[in-house]
């Protein structure tokens, strides 16, 4: 064991971890380095300290240590009569320290700021920014609370949760509404996304799907996603297309927002309005807070002119009266005599406060802090990150140290009753591979089911101590692993009875109850990836793929398009004559027509009418990256207006109208991939589910028989049961 002795009054020992921290040792060699302390021996400084040590000729510097060792004990000695002081040592008579009680004490507070500052501040629990809990919307499951004030403008987390996940043509395709639970889940797809293929759904985790939705009080917005279809290679690259270069949603407050309130984002009333005939038809809409907000003040009114004393009966008689008029005003209306005039002072006291803020804040349930740290969980815990496992796109980091056995992220589940029906087509509706999906979902090998988390849990990635290799991770294997949903999820446990055709039937009438869970198998320490074992079949399957995998021909048609964007090689209808885009690329412009689309004239209804404008104010916002409004549109003519590059463009609108915008500025033009072209549909990338562990997946479950094929190894026989069922069917 290396050790430090210095000269002082007595010993002390701190032991600090060289291999398994990052211990800052140049704070160390600077607090012993005071001056009038006396460095006796130095032995064996990892390399990294003497890098940095002020001391940079000090003969144990230029001696590299033998062996790293995982821990180091700094001995502060002293006394010349110690047993452990070398005849080099100086002694205490020599030393100005040793008559000094000052010195005495500054060298115990170095200890002790040693001992206090560097071990401790290294296993400090990560101080959560977004939590999971009971929705404070009634009936409304779970929501995501913030812990910290969050100013108008300000991301809610400084990045993109975790990648967004194009789902294309499932609809088209024949998955019905009834065969998962994604419906009201599912986003339209947005920015780069939508021109994936012709009808794009995008899966968002987390803010994008564990956010509820208030009318009134939304308060956050998402921003687009970046797309990087650089991340990895497809003539190189065995995991091309195998996770998605969409890097999701980061979203942003609309208003401030303070500790403890709950997160809602805004799906459209009109989100609403096509599920007529479910539960909402009772949600109130924006406009139906104000009209209440009338009754309430008009009730006040009355009773004031009339000195009419308000009681519960009387309050309940309104609130009865106005339910059978229209139900959602209704139930807006307070139930107590008391509340109602807690609310009409509060409109008095709080001039920024309306009355019909107020009765959207009515109904909630207002959560303290406390309330929320004790009965819900982190959602922040490991953060996206480069992935430290090659060709494996993001992975998932610690932000603060996790101890051993800790929840590091929960994982609500939607389901899918058969993964068979998660096939991709092509242009041409041909099957050429599973829906890129299937990746970030868990199942068994042995049943149809596909659950599918709504975390930051799909961040994680696969490694294991079967064998070497790629997601070969030591005789210790990975430091996480997957379980079924505790206690912060009490639907689980009773989710896990039933038999697979009540979680079939639960699911196709959109309900949900499943949870996993990842939980730490040894103390991950920040900034280490959070790693997790996909299962043995997984594994098998992988490497089936590595030994047939092929790359694609590189004829010089396809580029990526984050490269066509960065270097905005933008070309007219003349220079594409000459030097075409390649196959995989189109250029898009941004504009909108502010919904004045004119009826067409019967008689011209097979005719592209193309209207003229203007084009100098349609400017993107923000990055076009992730804007909505781009249109596919072809450069007719590059010209300079006051030394700016400028274009005639001809926007592709609809299948009838074309528009020629002049004047168009450059920075409204980008690229988007050409449909059904990117990564994701390689005919050979690779999908396989994340397996969850026999041992703990419901025996109920499991109906798919293995048969053994002709070299003695068991193959899935899913097909055939699949066929079987479609006979009985009939």
């Amino acid at each position: 064991m290396r050790d430090l002795r210095v000269l002082e009054s007595r010993s002390l020992s701190i032991k600090i971890k060289t291999m398994k921290q990052q211990v800052p040792f140049i704070f160390i060699w600077n607090i012993l380095c005071l001056p009038g302390i006396v460095i006796g021996e130095v032995t064996g400084w990892p390399e990294s300290v003497c890098r940095q040590s002020p001391e940079e000729n000090h003969d144990e510097c230029r001696r590299a240590p033998e062996k790293e060792e995982e821990n180091t004990v700094l001995v502060l000695n002293s006394s010349s009569s110690s047993s452990t002081s070398s005849s080099d040592d100086v002694t205490s008579e020599d030393s100005p320290l040793s008559t000094s009680a000052e010195h005495k004490t500054l060298i115990e507070a170095t200890a002790t700021a040693i001992e206090e500052e560097l071990m401790p501040r290294q296993q400090e629990p990560y101080q959560c920014n977004i939590y999971l809990a009971p929705s404070s919307i009634p009936g409304a499951g779970f929501g995501i609370f913030t812990m910290r004030d969050i100013d108008e403008g300000e991301k809610i987390l400084p990045y993109a949760d975790a990648p967004s996940i194009p789902l294309c043509d499932d609809n088209a395709n024949g998955v019905e509404e009834t065969d998962w639970n994604h419906v009201d889940y599912l986003w339209s797809g947005q920015g780069l996304a939508e021109y994936e293929c012709k009808s794009v759904s995008e899966s968002v985790v987390t803010f994008g799907a564990l956010c509820n939705f208030h009318t009134y009080l939304a308060n956050v917005h998402p921003l687009g996603a970046i797309y990087d279809d650089t991340m990895s290679n497809r003539f190189t690259s065995p995991m091309a297309g195998s996770f998605s270069y969409h890097g999701g949603h980061a979203f942003e407050a609309t208003q401030a927002i303070k500790a403890g309130d709950e997160i809602f984002a805004d799906y459209g009333e009109k989100w609403l309005d096509n599920r007529h005939g479910t539960f909402a038809d009772f949600v109130p809409r924006e406009d139906d807070f104000r009209k209440a907000a009338s009754l309430l003040n008009k009730i006040h009114r009355e009773m004031f002119e009339n000195k009419v004393h308000l009681t519960d009966a009387i309050m309940r008689t309104y609130k009865a009266i106005a339910s059978t008029m229209d139900p959602r005003i209704g139930s807006i209306l307070p139930d107590t005599a008391s509340t109602f005039k807690h609310l009409t002072k509060e409109q008095y006291r709080s001039k920024n406060r309306p009355l019909k803020a107020l009765l959207a804040e009515n109904t909630i349930e207002k959560r303290s802090i406390e309330w929320t740290k004790e009965n819900g969980i982190c959602l922040d815990l490991v953060r996206p990150g480069k992935s430290t496992i090659p060709h494996a796109g993001q992975g998932a980091f610690a932000q603060g140290y996790i101890t051993k056995g800790s929840i590091i992220s929960p994982g609500p589940l939607l389901n899918i009753r058969d993964r068979n029906l998660m096939k991709l087509y092509n242009n041409d509706d041909e099957v050429v591979g599973e829906q890129l999906l299937l990746n970030y979902c868990f199942s068994h090998i042995k049943s149809p089911l596909l659950l599918c988390p709504q975390t930051n849990m799909i961040l994680m990635n696969h490694c294991s101590s079967r064998k070497p290799g790629q997601g070969h991770c030591g005789e210790n294997g990975p430091n996480a692993k997957v379980q079924w949903g505790t206690s912060w999820d009490p639907d689980t446990s009773e989710w896990l009875k039933l038999s697979l055709e009540e979680v079939v039937e639960r699911t196709a009438n959109q309900r949900r109850g499943l949870s996993l869970e990842v939980i730490a198998t040894r103390d991950i320490h920040p900034g280490e990836e959070v790693l997790i074992d996909y299962g043995e079949n997984w594994e098998n399957a992988y490497d089936e793929h590595l030994k047939n995998w092929e790359p694609p021909v590189d004829d010089g048609t396809y580029v990526p398009v984050r490269t066509m964007i960065n270097n905005k090689d933008y070309r007219t209808l003349e220079e594409l004559e000459k030097n075409p885009y390649p196959d995989n690329i189109i250029n898009v412009c941004y504009f909108y027509n502010g919904g004045n689309d004119d009826d067409e004239d019967e008689d011209e209804e097979d005719e592209i009418v193309e209207i003229e404008k203007d084009g100098s104010k349609y400017v993107a916002e923000g990055r076009i990256d992730g804007e909505d409004s781009v249109y596919k549109c072809e450069l007719l003519e590059k010209y300079m207006v006051n030394d700016k590059t400028v274009y005639t463009v001809r926007v592709l609108y609809s299948d009838k109208e074309h528009f020629i915008l002049t004047n168009y500025p450059s920075e409204s033009i980008s690229f988007r991939m050409n449909r059904y072209k990117s990564d994701t549909f390689l005919l050979n990338a690779f999908r396989h589910f994340v397996e969850i562990e026999d041992d703990i997946f419901p025996e109920q479950w499991k109906v798919y028989p293995l048969e053994e094929d002709e070299d003695g190894e068991e193959e899935d026989n899913e097909e055939e049961v699949d066929d079987e069922e479609d006979e009985e069917e009939e």
